[in-house]
């Protein structure tokens, strides 16, 4: 590693480490699969699955707090701030392991799941101008390792409550303040990190607050500040748009896929969490350095127009596996699905800097966030309700809400091929 990163980067590859022992358990498809089955029975069907739908859409949905979370920082010191998050986070899924198991329990894990998963909405946004900074050169390549540590805890920690609950479907009031306690260690460790040139940062940022220029920093400009980012940066505006349909069509495919896994396929704990988490967990990191080094070759919408594909044939192989009834096609589309969140991972979480200043990348990743949290707001629930209305009409037909997303998903990949295409053509004049 850079000479200059390598303290900040141990501390940071700890903290992935340690934190996702907390985390895993507020992720959309393992808390999905865990309430469509602990709490079946308990409510009313399509109430269950509505909910199952806003636990998947959360960590999405979280995301358009981000506004608040960049006005809140705007000059302030950034990993202080995150560390209060993250603990924040261990408190919520506390209340998960506690929640009884009754329609108000159902409502206390929703709401947990909802609160811890705004918290960690406010640290990526702020992480955005950490690692603009603090990781200057081979990005993509630092935090794909990150991110690969990340997951593999992420989905080790799946197996192992999957199994526990199938043991024991009460396992989960003991392992997960286990689970939290163990994450402390990572935010011990996140909390010793460093921000390179941050006096400066803080300085630019404090500048920006007392302008009423509609900066995203400025609370009396909030509105206009995203209007702003979006009509100002024509070339921005277009990736968010092909990026736009790609994360609505594969958003609505989320909660049918875990609904189809419980109520056509009757998956158990530990099968369910493989198929619907642990598989595509397991997936990136062995394909995070393929796409980091795809990455850090090309630009954002070269590597998206090649990167959209792999969502294409996941969307295929779901249709044709719920279809003709075929279990192991739909453990192929979950493999296919791991193997595209691997390079989505590092796209949502980098590609913006590519159109921004690291004085403003703050502003631009809650552009960014903010627009997925609209994602999170409709597909998910579209996705149920589109499965609600095929199930209705014709039984046994629901998971023809993947060709709805399929034909989506099409439309965000011709864009992005599109955009690749002009900015073949901008450095041929350039050159």
């Amino acid at each position: 590693m850079p000479w200059l990163a390598r303290a900040n980067y141990a501390r940071e590859l700890r903290a992935s480490f340690f934190l996702p022992w907390a985390i895993a358990a507020t992720e959309g498809s393992v808390i999905g699969f865990i309430v469509r089955k602990l709490y079946d029975g308990v409510v009313q069907d399509t109430l269950l699955n509505f909910l199952v739908a806003a636990l998947i859409a959360a960590p999405a949905l979280a995301n358009i707090t981000s506004f608040v979370w960049a006005i809140a920082v705007s000059g302030r010191r950034k990993i202080p701030f995150i560390t209060v998050l993250q603990i924040t986070v261990i408190f919520a899924i506390m209340a998960i392991a506690a929640a009884p198991k009754s329609p108000l329990g159902l409502f206390i894990i929703v709401i947990a799941a909802f609160v811890a998963r705004i918290c960690l909405a406010g640290v990526v946004t702020i992480r955005a101008t950490v690692w603009g900074v603090n990781y200057p050169t081979d990005r993509a390549r630092m935090t794909g390792k990150f991110q690969a540590v990340s997951v593999t805890i992420s989905s080790l920690i799946a197996i192992g409550l999957g199994y526990a609950m199938q043991l024991s479907e009460d396992s989960y009031r003991i392992l997960i303040p286990i689970f939290g306690l163990v994450a402390l260690i990572g935010v011990g460790s996140y909390a010793r990190i460093k921000v390179r040139t941050e006096s400066t940062i803080i300085a630019r940022e404090q500048a920006q607050g007392d302008q009423t220029n509609g900066s995203i920093s400025n609370s009396r400009g909030l509105l206009k500040g995203i209007v702003r980012v979006m009509f100002d940066d024509r070339d921005y505006r277009r990736y968010q748009t092909c990026q736009f349909m790609i994360g609505i069509g594969n958003m609505m495919s989320w909660a049918p896929f875990v609904i189809i896994a419980k109520e056509q396929f009757g998956l158990d704990y530990l099968p369910g969490l493989m198929l619907t988490q642990v598989i595509p967990l397991a997936m990136m990191p062995i394909f995070i350095p393929f796409w980091a080094r795809f990455l850090d070759r090309v630009h954002i919408v070269t590597f998206r127009a090649v990167h959209s594909w792999v969502f294409v044939v996941t969307f295929v192989l779901s249709l044709i596996a719920a279809q003709t009834d075929t279990l192991w096609l739909l453990y192929a589309a979950s493999v296919t699905r791991g193997i595209a969140f691997g390079g989505g991972a590092l796209a949502w979480n980098l590609g913006h800097l590519q159109y921004v200043k690291p004085e403003r990348s703050t502003d631009y990743m809650a552009v960014h966030v903010t627009l997925t949290g609209v994602r999170g707001l409709t597909a998910p629930f579209l996705g149920v309700a589109i499965y609600a209305m095929y199930e209705s009409l014709w039984p046994g037909e629901g998971s023809w809400v993947f060709a709805v997303g399929l034909a989506i998903t099409l439309c965000g990949t011709f864009g992005f091929k599109l955009l690749a295409s002009g900015v073949k053509q901008d450095r041929s004049v350039e050159t």
